[in-house]
């Protein structure tokens, strides 16, 4: 029989021995390093190649991808928040490449800055993580960016062109209107002063002014991008450097040439201005050139110029009674300057509706930009998500850029490639393509959830499960809530 000392001492040992594990195990769990969220059992889409992965976990640090490993591997970090996917679909936040939160257009109004910041919200909880601002005040931008950083307004990342510039009797309220090209290098020094991130040209800049405008910025590696101006060509404007077209303006003009004396023998017998667009593009597009129109893109191919063709808009343009009632529930969203501005009583966008001629051609317009946009992806010319969100009637903040994605389907992208147009072509156009537009570690925490592949059908962008941005998860349900409190302010604003 063992004595009691030996009991004694047997006990301590066994004591010291579980008390030296419960430490061991107590500093290895304070040894683990710490992070915000971990999305768990969720497909990563690929937007190099359209691969899918199998059941992975991404592991999120501040605002950062750092780890993906998969679904079953242990992870050796301790996190705040979990989130399980379900075997949801994970890709980069969504980007809407031509936007107007604060749209010129729009000034008249004088919406006061409460009813603008609603709209910002509004882009992130529909996936749209990052937009570029086309066209407004760098002030608002400013505003935007300082209201994001000190967590009081939920928006997307914004890169500004700040004002337009445009020709000496500009179009749109704060646009900078150039009178001549000796004043280029003033302005152009004092808009990039001014924190823009690049230069929109407008539509009625002369031919003289836009030739030394896009000098001064190659000479300075400023982008420029925008409207291909009345005056120019859009291969003209390639050929200077002009790093994204919009809207595929002016390509029509170009295929067809010069309109005959016939025809402007006719429209000089015309008093009417919307007879005579009529009767104009109804020539150009019965007279489309189809190789110097593969020549025309080619040479888009050739210089590496990027496209934004906002289908979305065009289409809820020519379509806009047959749409406003599809979309009518969520006209309530916005605030209320923007609902009176989407009527045809207000809108410039909007008039000449009881024209069946001038609708009829809308439509066949909008036929050959998608035709256009086919022909494009065909001949390798990069293509890039936009709206037009803002002044133009049913481009909805957010939503619109489902929308278009959905048209770009339509006119003969695959899911992937459309998909491709707003998540990494534009970090590639942005040359952010290092930390932005995929998911991959070390890339930012800009991210979708999605319930479904949206490979395989690309209205599945429009069932989120969750929106990361800047590393904070906003729920479905969160989601919701988020939108719901929106909706109350809008009566107010």
């Amino acid at each position: 029989m063992r004595s009691f000392r030996d009991l004694r001492c047997s006990f301590f040992n066994k004591l010291f021995t579980f008390m030296s594990l419960l430490m061991f195990i107590s500093c290895e769990e304070e040894t683990l390093p710490e992070a915000v969220l971990s999305i768990q059992n969720v497909r990563v889409v690929n937007m190099d190649d359209f691969s899918v992965s199998e059941p992975s976990r991404v592991v999120v640090d501040g605002d950062s991808i750092i780890l993906i490993v998969a679904a079953d591997e242990e992870l050796q970090y301790k996190v705040s928040k979990t989130w399980d996917a379900n075997g949801g679909y994970l890709i980069p936040g969504l980007w809407d490449m031509h936007a107007h939160p604060d749209d010129p257009e729009l000034w008249r109004l004088n919406p006061d800055r409460s009813s603008r910041d609603l709209l910002m919200p509004l882009f992130v909880l529909e996936g749209v993580t990052g937009i570029r601002d086309m066209g407004g005040s760098l002030e608002e931008v400013t505003h935007w960016r300082n209201s994001y950083k000190q967590d009081s307004l939920l928006c997307p990342k914004i890169v500004a062109a700040g004002p337009l510039l445009d020709g000496p009797d500009p179009m749109w309220d704060g646009s900078v209107g150039i009178k001549s090209a000796d004043e280029v290098p003033k302005v152009v020094d004092s808009i990039m002063e001014a924190g823009a991130d690049f230069l929109k040209v407008y539509s009625k800049l002369p031919a003289d002014i836009f030739h030394a405008l896009s000098q001064y910025a190659r000479e300075n590696d400023i982008p420029f991008v925008g409207h291909v101006p009345y005056e120019i060509t859009p291969t003209e404007a390639a050929l200077a450097g002009m790093k994204s077209q919009e809207y595929l303006l002016e390509i029509l003009k170009q295929v067809t040439g010069p309109l005959p004396d016939s025809l402007k023998i006719e429209m000089e017998k015309i008093t009417d201005p919307v007879s005579s667009w009529v009767m104009v593009n109804n020539y150009r597009l019965d007279h489309i050139n189809t190789s110097l129109l593969d020549s025309v893109i080619g040479i888009f191919a050739t210089e590496k110029i990027w496209h934004c063709p906002t289908l979305s808009m065009w289409y809820k343009n020519a379509w806009y009674e047959e749409e406003l009632e599809k979309d009518k529930a969520l006209i309530p969203e916005l605030p209320m300057y923007l609902q009176r501005y989407w009527t045809p009583d207000e809108n410039d966008h909007l008039k000449h509706r009881d024209r069946e001629d001038f609708i009829e051609v809308k439509k066949e317009l909008y036929e050959f930009y998608a035709f256009l946009v086919k022909r494009m992806k065909q001949s390798g010319v990069k293509l890039l998500a936009g709206t037009d969100t803002g002044a133009n009637p049913l481009c909805f903040p957010g939503v619109g850029v489902h929308n278009e994605l959905a048209a770009l389907v339509k006119a003969g992208l695959t899911p992937g490639e459309a998909l491709r147009t707003a998540t990494l072509n534009p970090a590639i156009f942005l040359e952010i393509d290092d930390h932005y537009g995929r998911v991959s570690k070390g890339y930012k925490a800009d991210l979708v959830i999605l319930v479904n592949n949206p490979l395989e059908d690309i209205l599945n962008t429009r069932k989120i499960q969750a929106v990361v941005r800047d590393g904070k998860l906003i729920g479905a349900g969160e989601i919701d809530k988020r939108k719901a409190e929106i909706f109350m302010k809008q009566g107010v604003n």
